[in-house]
């Protein structure tokens, strides 16, 4: 996009690549602005911001529908299960952002209704529901549809379905979706592009035909999800008692969680070829309905409480005795100051596990236990990532890349291949190397199927006709070769293809 300074269409080495919609790559472009295009970091961080405002939009709505304490923790537990906290809000990818904007879009129901400012209720939504649709497409119109529906069914209320301002939100939302549809014409074949999308949203439901795996997907998906909502999921339990269950059905807010939670997941568990970070919008639901159950039994001493707590304080047992071998492992050897952080982090964590020994309040043991998980999350990131970065597949990728842009310093590279086999899934992870050389090298590599052009083309091993390989990229799918093209060669090779129209001009 910032190359191309285009930033409706999205491209994958140059070319138009039919995915999502382009919100996330403008909000990863604009990040790579602010903080530079020649570090990882401008693409990670959407995604923790994402989940912070996700946290802070929970401990508010929380706060005022059912107390501060309740917001303080069910947002708290949100932003450190297991799944998003170690893992996905340090990603590039784009589904965090996305649940936000989903999530922004329920809350905004309850919250509007609540108030009986349906102006507002229908004008928030929609607005949500339409970044959201230039986010990830269609499937924010079925989020939105699906819970207004059951909303205002539970309500009794569905004649406010029929208010003019709905009609008038609905027009505004598929109008700026037309606009879009419009504007991206002026690019590229938009029915290309709606073809690709559809194709997408299809390959991950029951729409699907390869979708076979219906049953082991069944069973096995609520509870992978219920699995990364830990250490929320420790509260389950207190979710299985008669008083309970009294007071949620009491609570219109939790009731209205309950509610969205089970009308929009079914899509999700019925459709094989979703994944669990497709889910995330309903992890806040899902912790924020625990909590509730937890809070409500707090000052109870059982076994679930017993529970709980002694994971917890394990957990913190086990952050300090890890902690002191750290240093003993060889597999760490490369990872700087291992010696030191492990040390003061075994202390911190056997501390952290004597203080929850020691006090009998249930908020300090259970700032203590969290503080243990946040204290495992920095080890964790200060071991597992440096070690990442020198020995997973994805320090191949940079090395890789690094490689070739030792080879090639600023001269052209493009992708040759007479059989199309540059496309995103035709050549196994090339495309993580192609991000790396335009992250290190600050240039986009080009596919073609010419061989023209000064420069040098990275090609299939399978296509060399006797030039020198100066560069081999060998892996279980493909083995691709680096050589140099060191004259023209107009008359062996038909011409390069003209840049699409999106490349070359500015909008008409």
């Amino acid at each position: 996009m910032l190359s191309n300074k285009n930033f409706v269409v999205t491209t994958l080495f140059n070319d138009v690549f039919y995915d999502h919609p382009p919100l996330w790559n403008i909000i990863l472009a604009g990040s790579s602005w602010l903080f530079g295009t020649d570090t990882e970091f401008a693409f990670r961080f959407p995604s923790a911001l994402s989940l912070l405002l996700t946290g802070i939009l929970v401990y508010f709505i929380g706060k005022k529908y059912v107390g501060h304490v309740f917001g303080t923790v069910s947002a708290f537990l949100y932003m450190v299960s297991i799944d998003l906290y170690f893992f996905f809000s340090n990603t590039a990818e784009i589904d965090i952002f996305f649940s936000l904007l989903i999530l922004a879009s329920i809350m905004g129901i309850y919250h509007f209704y609540e108030q009986k400012k349906f102006v507002s209720l229908y004008l928030y939504a929609y607005f949500f529901c339409f970044l959201g649709f230039l986010t990830k497409g269609v499937v924010s119109l079925v989020f939105l549809g699906i819970s207004l529906l059951v909303f205002f069914i539970y309500k009794k209320d569905y004649k406010k379905l029929f208010l003019p301002v709905h009609f008038l939100s609905i027009f505004l939302c598929l109008g700026g979706i037309a606009v879009f549809f419009y504007v991206y014409g002026q690019y590229d074949d938009v029915y290309a592009y709606m073809e690709g999308m559809w194709r997408i949203t299809r390959n991950k439901s029951f729409l699907d035909e390869q979708n076979n795996a219906f049953l082991s997907h069944f069973l096995w998906f609520p509870l992978n999800m219920l699995g990364n909502l830990f250490p929320a999921t420790l509260l389950i339990p207190f979710l299985f008692k008669k008083s309970v269950i009294l007071k949620i059905k009491e609570n219109p807010y939790i009731i209205f969680l309950i509610s969205i939670f089970f009308s929009n997941f079914i899509i999700y568990w019925l459709s094989p070829g979703a994944k669990a970070r497709y889910t995330y919008m309903f992890y806040p639901m899902l912790i924020s309905i625990l909590t509730f159950a937890f809070l409500i039994e707090k000052h109870k001493k059982g076994w679930k409480t017993k529970l709980l707590f002694g994971v917890l304080s394990a957990i913190s047992l086990l952050l300090g005795v890890s902690c002191f071998i750290l240093p003993f492992i060889d597999h760490l050897d490369t990872v700087k100051g291992v010696t030191f952080f492990g040390i003061l982090f075994g202390f911190g964590g056997l501390i952290l596990f004597l203080l929850q020994l020691k006090t009998y309040n249930m908020w300090n043991r259970l700032v203590f236990g969290l503080m243990g998980i946040v204290m495992f999350k920095l080890v964790f990131s200060l071991t597992v990532y440096p070690l990442k970065q020198q020995k997973s597949s994805s320090s191949s990728f940079k090395k890789h890349a690094k490689n070739i842009l030792g080879i090639t310093k600023d001269s052209p590279i493009y992708l040759f291949s007479e059989l199309g086999f540059f496309g995103h899934h035709e050549i196994g992870k090339f495309y993580t190397t192609g991000a790396y050389l335009e992250l290190l090298g600050n240039q986009i590599p080009k596919k073609t199927s010419s061989y023209k052009e000064k420069g040098y083309y990275i090609l299939h091993k399978e296509e060399l006709k006797g030039q020198k390989v100066l560069y081999t990229i060998d892996n279980r799918t493909s083995c691709l070769v680096l050589i140099k093209n060191e004259e023209e060669h107009a008359e062996t090779w038909s011409h390069i293809p003209e840049l699409p129209p999106y490349q070359s001009e500015a909008l008409r």
